[in-house]
């Protein structure tokens, strides 16, 4: 017997396929989400962290040299944002025992938090622009004027609060 997946992000979604300017919408607004809630970090910092992150909920440790191969990034850069993430107790550093050259990265619980903060946050921008396209597909008069509203209220600060952690830095060995 074969099963459906289910849709881990919102039941609303069922049946959407995204038009090309929702698809914008949301690259818009998770980009926005993620300049609100961690300040003007590089783009690749926020693509290491993702990377990590979704290799973590997958239960594999990346090692720096499979984040350089996984991003395209140099590795002077992610040891940068790796350093970063670190004093912000996202993500930790385990020494593997076998071959001391090698860190495996894992999620701190502050980072399995804010993994948690990031879901609810794409549900509600998905959910948003769901109703969106699919009132602008109904043939519903949608204002431009509304969306740049909506702009203007993310930008200015009307957004989720920043993050803030707490400071912290170490390595451990396992």
């Amino acid at each position: 017997m074969h099963s459906r997946a289910a849709n881990l992000i919102s039941d609303s979604l069922e049946g959407w396929t995204p038009s090309p300017e929702a698809q914008q919408i949301i690259v818009w607004r998770v980009m926005q989400m993620f300049l609100s809630r961690y300040g003007s970090v590089p783009l690749g910092q926020m693509l290491v962290s993702m990377t990590t992150t979704v290799l973590n909920e997958l239960g594999r440790a990346p090692t720096v040299t499979e984040l350089c191969e996984a991003t395209g990034l140099p590795k002077s850069s992610i040891s940068r944002y790796i350093s970063a993430q670190m004093e912000q107790d996202l993500i930790t550093e385990t020494i593997d025992p076998q071959d001391r050259r090698r860190r495996m990265l894992g999620q701190t619980d502050t980072g399995k938090a804010e993994r948690r903060w990031q879901v609810r946050q794409m549900r509600k921008i998905l959910e948003s622009v769901c109703d969106w396209d699919r009132a602008r597909a109904a043939g519903g008069e949608l204002n431009p004027d509304d969306e740049l509203e909506a702009m203007k209220a993310v930008a200015r600060g009307d957004a989720p609060e920043a993050f803030h952690p707490k400071r912290k830095s170490g390595r451990s060995a396992a």
